[in-house]
């Protein structure tokens, strides 16, 4: 039991380490979407515009081919980036 436990973290962690890697700004705004807040609200935190978090959370969902914010911010914590 112990053994396979060991070895299904090793395949974590492997795919940890070959996930692609969110910059500075997605990171923000994913940990800021996971906290519940909203496009709005997330905007306000970090001083950009709607526009902008929509974009940020678009460029995430389409290059890591997820289907939404829910979806981005659940493959950021099970990748280790947030």
């Amino acid at each position: 039991m112990t053994r396979t436990v060991l070895n299904r973290l090793k395949v974590l962690e492997a795919q940890r380490s070959r996930a692609p890697k969110l910059n500075p700004r997605e990171v923000d705004v994913l940990q800021l979407v996971a906290e519940g807040l909203s496009t709005a609200e997330v905007a306000s935190h970090l001083n950009y515009s709607e526009r902008t978090i929509k974009n940020v959370l678009h460029e995430v969902i389409t290059r890591l081919n997820l289907r939404n914010r829910t979806q981005a911010v659940a493959w950021a914590i099970r990748s280790g980036q947030l």
